[in-house]
Parts: C-alpha cells; sequence; structure tokens
C-alpha cells in the first residue's frame, strides 16, 4: 500500500530483501541501510533459482550466498568482508546482514520511506528491543556500516556501546575508516567467526 501512494526511487521489479545470511543465530550482524541495485538482480528476481534462493533467504537461517547463488551480491558481501582476513566459505555460515530498508535501490534517497515502510519499522524494533540487548551482553556481535543515526546510534570512535555493538566512522559505501576502533572490530569479529 506505502509503495503505491507515497513517491519512491525502489526498482519494484526486484525481490525484497531484508536480510542476508543466517539472522536467526549469526555470532556476528552488519547493520546497512538497503540493498543496492545490481542489473543481474532483474533477471535474479525473475527466474526460479532467484526465488527459491530468496525463499531460503527469508528462513533467517540460511548462509550468505555464494558466487553461485547470486553473483553480484557474493561479490559485495565478499568485499566488505575483506578486512575480517577470513575465508568466505568458512564466515558465510556466521554472519548475518541487516538492511535497514528492504527495497533495492541504485542510489538510496527515499530516507522518508523509512518511516513509512512496516517493514523498516519491524526491522528497527527488532535490533533495538532484541539484537542491540544481545551485544550489548556480548551474546552477538553487532556492527553498524551504514546510516547509524537511522538506526538508533552516534558512531563512538571511543568504543563499542556495552560489550559488542558498535558504529565506527564509514564511508558511504560501509567500509570502516582506519583506526583503532576499526582494528578492535576485526579482532573481535575474526575472535568471534573463527570459535
Amino acid at each position: 500500500m506505502v509503495l503505491r501512494h507515497a513517491e519512491h526511487h525502489f526498482n519494484l521489479q526486484c525481490l525484497p530483501a531484508a536480510y542476508y545470511g543466517p539472522l536467526k543465530n549469526a555470532p556476528v550482524v552488519l547493520l546497512f541501510l538497503s540493498p543496492g541495485f545490481d542489473i543481474s538482480d532483474l533477471d535474479h528476481a525473475n527466474s526460479i533459482e532467484g526465488q527459491t534462493w530468496y525463499a531460503s533467504q527469508r528462513s533467517g537461517t540460511a548462509p550468505l550466498p555464494t558466487e553461485q547463488d547470486h553473483a553480484a551480491l557474493f561479490q559485495w558481501w565478499t568485499g566488505i568482508c575483506r578486512p575480517f582476513r577470513l575465508d568466505p566459505d568458512q564466515i558465510r555460515h556466521k554472519l548475518a546482514i541487516l538492511n535497514l530498508g528492504a527495497y533495492k535501490s541504485v542510489d538510496f534517497r527515499d530516507w522518508h520511506m523509512l518511516s513509512a515502510l512496516p517493514s523498516s519499522r519491524k526491522a528497527l524494533d527488532w535490533v533495538q528491543s532484541v539484537l542491540f540487548p544481545q551485544a550489548e551482553g556480548g551474546e552477538r556481535v553487532v556492527v553498524c556500516l551504514r546510516s547509524a543515526k537511522h538506526w538508533g546510534l552516534r558512531t563512538a570512535e571511543g568504543g563499542p556501546y556495552g560489550e559488542a555493538l558498535f558504529a565506527p566512522s564509514v564511508t558511504r559505501a560501509g567500509h570502516m575508516l582506519h583506526g583503532d576502533l576499526r582494528e578492535r572490530i576485526i579482532r573481535v569479529i575474526q575472535a568471534r567467526l573463527r570459535g
């Protein structure tokens, strides 16, 4: 309903995806703003294999994609995780990615939609009531790599919130800026993903 009444720049020919990977039990969760758009997403959304893959992702227990599952998404997530210096095959079952927005766009410009979309409100409520307390208690590691203020966080160069909730300074693409906090986060993630 909201998407029919409000002006937006989402590509509705793509399947929505608020999260990738085993969100229900991943020891490490990375927070982002919204999924980007790659032209291959259109063919992926229209193929039986792509639709089956998206359905498995919605279970919250499926691993992050291999290159065969979804080439563009594989290239993106392995690039984001490159600083962790871990084999993608070893971490794809232990790391999840959660977006505040579920709809793909080339360049996110629809800030007004974050409060209008029920899926965004649900993601934010779950993160703040379940995931953040888990991270603050050290049960999971959560790193906000895009739009911290929209997740209800401020970038904190001085350290984490509680035991393992981080909001480092990042580039627009979600890469952590170099510094002591980045190195600390990398060490924490490596320890959690190797364990």
